[in-house]
């Protein structure tokens, strides 16, 4: 080993402190980028040469530089992100139902609809009088406005969940379509020797991304690239290539989209009930099970109002001697049709319709008929009772209050879901107008009533009677609505509290592992910047050795 060797030694000390500062100042750059990992040169010793009185070392290299990173908290980061996105909608959706039912100003429907027969109930004190009837009309188009209200913005909201899951599906696409790029990326630069550091935490921050929006898996192949299934079965990623999701229209659901995964285009596979975390969890539960219900109640709400109300005021008698008259549409008078929906699957999608009956028993539930093995089963879907019976057409059939007219071809597996109660939230108006208060039935009477206060006193009673299924009063039943709404909110602002809880606590242990510290990063730039100068004094020292050498020769 000679002069010549302190040159190497001090090159290759130069190169490796260069690329040690070079790091160093991509550390510091990205102190604030989300998802980077810090990185660090490894420096090995170079091989040594032979020599006397031994081996002489040859300097150092940069032999790799080290992405930091802890694949287990990266893991449990998937994790907790698609719990967090999806109570993260629940929460969003949840406050503005809150909003929706809340009564700060005296204007919600309870304290209307208390308002309504506080009416009937001065009425009853004045049985002909004007202003009395005019409030009656006034309270009962407020009640009814604010029932529309609520039932359109609930309708709303569902259709908002709708299209953002559509939006949600474009989304994921995206983020599967750009991971299968970064696979072969990744793949290319390890598989020539390069490390692909920064194209790794590109792919971790997807994947994080995705996770947030659907539940998923993954795994790493001995080549660096991720395969991921969503779902539980979609493979959406395997290595450089992706597979979409899409969205399909469900005619048994409003047409509302169903989530649907098509490898092989031309055969879509429903993954809707699939989808157990991430947004599209939060969004799929909040449109088919929160809103629906909470529709489904109001609807059952606004129907029990007005057919209660309407029996007894069609039973009494106006100023005018008017009798028959109801207050509130829809009216649930005998002979009324009532919705009938048939499955989108039926061989038959017609030959049923069912009419009111008995207005007196109706229960406000659904209903379902079914064909199978030559006989038609009606259920109540609430209670389970049923009724069933060979099927010869015609049929006449009456349940519970509704009258069943089947007629024509039914084939086994035919389904029918019927309502009395649909959409009566958003349909509720007043049927008599403004200049109709005479036709208000106060009486019991024709003949001379205008001291007749019987009818009145009874519908004003009708507050305090268990007139929603048999078991709860008006109010009762309306609070029991908005008690269910504060206690899954509650409930679910208790599990975001404790998600967003822990997913902090991930990220922070995440932080402590990969995360970039300005003081050390200034340290290191310190420490390798009198490493290079060292290096650089070495070739000094060597050069002004060579000089004194060629100078002895002279």
């Amino acid at each position: 080993m000679g002069i010549y060797d302190i040159f190497d030694i001090g090159k290759h000390g130069i190169r490796a402190q260069q690329t040690a500062i070079q790091v160093t100042s991509h550390n510091i750059s990205n102190i604030n980028t989300q998802g980077y990992s810090r990185q660090e040169v490894v420096f090995d010793e170079a091989d040594p040469v032979n020599g006397n009185p031994g081996q002489i070392g040859k300097g150092v290299n940069a032999a790799t530089i080290r992405r930091k990173y802890d694949s287990f908290i990266e893991s449990q980061l998937v994790d907790s992100r698609e719990s967090f996105g999806n109570l993260d909608i629940k929460k969003s959706a949840l406050s503005k139902l809150e909003t929706m039912f809340y009564d700060s100003q005296g204007s919600g429907i309870n304290r209307l609809l208390q308002d309504f027969f506080k009416a009937f109930h001065d009425l009853s004190a004045n049985p002909s009088g004007t202003p009395e009837r005019i409030s009656i009309l006034s309270k009962a188009g407020a009640f009814a406005d604010t029932i529309n209200s609520t039932s359109t913005n609930l309708l709303q909201l569902q259709k908002d969940m709708n299209t953002q899951i559509n939006q949600t599906v474009t989304n994921i696409n995206s983020i599967t379509s750009q991971i299968a790029d970064l696979n072969v990326k990744i793949s290319q630069a390890e598989n020539g020797g390069q490390n692909a550091n920064d194209i790794r935490d590109k792919r971790g921050n997807l994947l994080n991304e995705l996770s947030d929006k659907v539940d998923i898996s993954f795994y790493e192949d001995a080549s660096g690239q991720v395969s991921i299934i969503g779902a539980g079965s979609a493979l959406l990623v395997e290595k450089g290539k992706s597979w979409n999701l899409g969205v399909e229209s469900n005619a048994d659901n409003k047409g509302y989209y169903n989530i649907v995964f098509d490898p092989s285009g031309n055969n879509s596979v429903d993954i809707t009930n699939n989808i157990s975390n991430g947004k599209l969890k939060g969004l799929v539960t909040v449109r088919d099970n929160t809103t629906t219900a909470i529709i489904d109640k109001v609807d059952r709400f606004a129907a029990a109002v007005a057919n209660e109300i309407n029996q007894l005021h069609r039973g009494g008698f106006g100023l005018d001697g008017s009798t028959g008259e109801n207050l509130f549409t829809p009216a649930f008078e005998a002979g009324d049709a009532v919705s009938v929906s048939p499955q989108s699957t039926n061989t038959n999608k017609t030959g049923v319709d069912v009419t009111i009956d008995d207005p007196s028993i109706l229960t406000y539930q659904d209903y379902e008929l079914t064909f199978s093995s030559g006989s038609y089963i009606i259920t109540n879907k609430s209670t389970n009772e049923l009724q069933s019976n060979v099927y010869a057409d015609p049929a006449v059939v009456t349940f519970q209050g509704l009258s069943f007219n089947i007629t024509g071809a039914h084939a086994d597996g035919d389904i029918y879901t019927i309502s009395a109660h649909k959409d009566a939230g958003k349909n509720l108006t007043v049927a008599l107008s403004s200049s109709e208060t005479d036709k208000i039935a106060a009486a019991t009477v024709n003949a001379d009533n205008r001291g007749d206060n019987r009818n009145a006193v009874a519908i004003s009673q009708l507050q305090d009677e268990l007139s929603v299924d048999g078991t709860s009063t008006f109010n009762g039943y309306y609070s029991s609505i908005v008690g269910a709404i504060g206690a899954d909110s509650q409930y679910v602002n208790s599990s975001y509290t404790a998600q967003d809880f822990s997913l902090k606590q991930m990220e922070n242990m995440r932080e402590s592992v990969s995360g970039v510290s300005l003081d050390e990063e200034m340290t290191n730039l310190m420490k390798y910047q009198r490493a290079y100068e060292a290096s650089a004094r070495l070739i000094t020292v060597g050069d002004d050795m060579l000089q004194t050498l060629l100078g002895m020769l002279k």
